[in-house]
């Protein structure tokens, strides 16, 4: 479903309760063809307090990174990641956390660039992540007569959220960051000595030094 409508939509209205990159990465080539995207999600945490939604978001910001570490052993490179960056820089992809109540919604609001088609959407059980958008058994029902009703409902809750993509962005440009060859050989020698270990005469060796 949005990989086709990613052909025929100009923007996305997103509600998840929970947001891994590699929903973005499994739409790689297919989501650039929009020109907005809104993630509209929840802290996890019910309470109101601006000290709650602290906790929430780095809860967030840890299953993010935790999702693009798993991507990496798909891909070393993160193939697709910096289109992501820059889209979120300029303001293409935006997001935001609802904090007002525990937000556990899941809907596609897809907006068609044709005005005879109007906007449509999906709503169900899946979350935009890669096991809610590929993986897992989900149930979802697209909608056309009632999307107008849909869209109120999230520019209500869109309203009401915090704007959180500087602190998405953080997370994302961590795993982008260029290192020099002298970091990258640092770093692969680290990792070789890790799983490395020493023989007697290694070891006495370095004990000479």
């Amino acid at each position: 479903y949005l990989q086709e409508w990613t052909e025929i939509a100009h923007q996305f209205d997103v509600a998840t309760g929970y947001f891994e990159i590699g929903a973005l990465l499994l739409l790689d080539g297919h989501w650039q063809k929009l020109e907005h995207i809104r993630l509209l999600m929840g802290d996890e945490v019910s309470l109101r307090t601006k000290q709650a939604f602290e906790v929430g978001l780095e809860t967030i910001k840890g299953k993010l990174d935790k999702s693009i570490e798993e991507a990496k052993n798909e891909d070393d490179f993160l193939s697709g990641v910096p289109a992501i960056v820059e889209a979120i820089s300029t303001g293409r992809i935006q997001a935001r956390v609802y904090r007002q109540k525990k937000f556990h919604a899941k809907a596609y609001i897809t907006h068609s660039k044709l005005k005879v088609v109007g906007s449509s959407a999906l709503v169900g059980s899946s979350n935009f992540t890669f096991p809610g958008v590929q993986q897992n058994v989900e149930l979802n029902i697209q909608i056309r007569r009632e999307v107008e009703e849909l869209q109120e409902w999230y520019e209500q809750h869109w309203d009401a959220a915090e704007d959180v993509t500087a602190d998405i962005l953080k997370v994302i440009e961590r795993h982008t960051h260029e290192y020099s060859p002298f970091d990258i050989y640092i770093r692969a020698m680290a990792a070789h000595f890790r799983s490395h270990e020493l023989s007697v005469s290694e070891w006495e060796s370095s004990q000479s030094q």
